[in-house]
């Protein structure tokens, strides 16, 4: 009797002790969580301070273009504060495309759709796929092509839901659109972006790739001795850049494209202990040099020992 009073005793105690540490553990990681987030939203403030910084600069200068040589560009890499790792950077959006061009006010827009297609057959992707986007966010209920699809599709799905029938409101909503799986929108996502606004592209930081979708019968190596040129000397104009002898006898439609932003991203990666607190804010400047915080995206992991292994193996 007296060693099963024991037996129990100690289990009854193990146990407590393995909620008690259990309970610790779960509150350290939201203390971390909170933390990182915190320091999340400073970077984010030190993204938008750049920004302001960049646009004051352009007042002086009375000159509106943004490149790779702005006071915006810039990071911090393995920034330490106490136990915290900080990591930041601010992309220019606008260098990319922006796929609410596609459809506006409901109807197509056949310049930029056109557009897309060249950047869709750049990257090897089935140019049907701009027609199942663009039925996704046009008004009409008629597929476009042999790949669109309407409500008539999506509701005959294992899981039904309908057609959106009006701009996207983040790049993730692709995977609900016919043809969009995870591969292709690897492939598709750093060339574009979503703003409700329709946004000309950016020549000053655009990539190669986007530059071929914007400018009709751009060879690829024309296309990267363009980012050399840009690199070493940005454009000012839209005109200068027009009469560049790359490109004055191709097709461009001076409307879609700009050398100058408005939509930014501040990205962070904040590690404290085990925490990790990744965070993408968009960022708008107006015209007056007004910037505001659109959107917020945080994505919250654990490191485990496996984790660290694998960071130790990509480094060496």
């Amino acid at each position: 009797m007296a060693i099963m009073i024991v037996a129990l005793v100690a289990i009854i105690s193990v146990n407590m002790l393995f909620q008690r540490q259990l309970e610790i553990y779960r509150t350290a990681n939201l203390y971390f969580r909170e933390q990182a987030y915190q320091y999340s939203l400073a970077i984010e403030r030190w993204g938008v301070s750049a920004l302001a910084q960049d646009f004051e600069q352009e007042k002086t200068d009375k000159q509106h273009s943004d490149s790779y040589q702005d006071i915006w560009n810039t990071a911090l890499v393995n920034f330490e504060v106490e136990q915290a790792k900080i990591d930041g950077i601010i992309l220019d959006l606008q260098g990319r495309f922006n796929l609410n061009n596609l459809v506006v006010n409901g109807v197509v827009d056949k310049k930029w759709e056109a557009t897309y297609k060249r950047l869709l057959k750049t990257l090897n992707l089935p140019l049907a796929l701009s027609d199942s986007l663009v039925d996704w966010m046009d008004a009409n209920e008629q597929p476009t092509g042999s790949f669109g699809a309407e409500d008539i599709y999506y509701i005959a799905l294992d899981q039904p839901y309908r057609a959106s029938n009006q701009s996207l409101v983040n790049v993730s909503e692709l995977f609900l659109i016919k043809g969009y799986d995870k591969k292709t929108i690897d492939i598709l996502k750093p060339h574009v972006f979503v703003s409700k606004d329709m946004t000309p592209i950016n020549i000053n930081t655009s990539t190669p790739i986007v530059l071929m979708s914007i400018i009709p019968g751009l060879l690829e190596d024309q296309a990267e001795s363009l980012i050399e040129q840009i690199d070493k000397t940005p454009f000012t104009e839209v005109e200068t850049f027009l009469k560049d002898p790359l490109i004055k006898d191709k097709a461009i439609e001076p409307v879609q494209i700009s050398v100058a932003s408005s939509y930014f991203t501040v990205v962070s990666h904040v590690l404290i202990d085990k925490t990790m607190v990744s965070l993408q804010s968009v960022l708008k400047r107006d015209e007056q040099g007004t910037i505001q915080v659109l959107n917020r995206q945080e994505s919250l992991w654990y490191e485990s020992s496996a984790d660290k292994k694998s960071a130790q193996d990509e480094k060496q």
